[in-house]
């Protein structure tokens, strides 16, 4: 195979991650419902960031670990509790006035501690997503792997190849948030009905049901 054939086929792979709904696609379009588009983006910023460590950590041979049953289970309880935990925080912010709608999101909240909170959450739902670390174990630890000793043939060193796996990857998340962040931006407005924000109390709904799946998961794998 080429490199741009490898690279084709992971990121056709690497959907199967982006894709899946989970704790950071609610959190983009959490903040993306109260904030703006670009402050719905800041998750996935997030999210690169720890993705980083990780690519990383298989270039220097990190793929030789295993998970336990113990482990899983750990994984997914705690996980699943953090993911309640943003879910109940998005319900308590389950009203907005008309006022907060038409004003732009620089104005309603633009300042660097939210960016970086925004930012936070979604490299923390990404640490402690069951989902998120559970598919880099059974997919992609194994199939980065792979594509490293593929990719130096073709590219020459280790380091470029460490790249294009991660900018490949990564792209399937960065471009799913942006249709996630600015659909939900373009929608808050038809949400806004009684003055409730739906978008958040959906969001926040489904993120305390997943987490409760996560633990009664986590529950049954022990």
């Amino acid at each position: 195979m080429t490199v741009l054939e490898i690279l084709a086929a992971w990121f056709l792979l690497s959907l199967t991650g982006a894709l899946a709904p989970g704790p950071l696609s609610a959190a983009v379009v959490q903040n993306a419902a109260k904030r703006g588009k670009f402050y719905g983006m800041l998750p996935m910023l997030g999210h690169a960031i720890v993705e980083i460590g990780i690519v990383g950590a298989i270039i220097f041979s990190v793929h030789s670990l295993t998970l336990t049953p113990f482990m899983i289970s750990l994984i997914m309880g705690m996980g699943g509790l953090v993911i309640i935990l943003f879910g109940v925080l998005a319900l308590r912010e389950y009203r907005y006035s008309a006022e907060q709608i038409e004003e732009s999101a620089e104005k309603m909240d633009d300042s660097v501690t939210t960016a970086a909170s925004a930012t936070i959450q979604g490299a923390l739902v990404s640490i402690l997503s069951p989902y998120f670390l559970l598919w880099w174990f059974a997919i992609g630890l194994s199939t980065v792997t792979v594509l490293m000793v593929d990719l130096q043939v073709g590219v020459g060193t280790v380091l470029l190849a460490g790249i294009l796996v991660y900018v490949t990857h990564i792209s399937t998340d960065l471009i799913y948030g942006a249709f996630l962040s600015i659909g939900t931006d373009k929608a808050r407005e038809r949400a806004a009905v009684g003055g409730i924000n739906w978008l958040n109390v959906a969001v926040g709904l489904f993120q305390v049901i997943l987490g409760m799946w996560f633990i009664v998961g986590a529950v049954q794998v022990s």
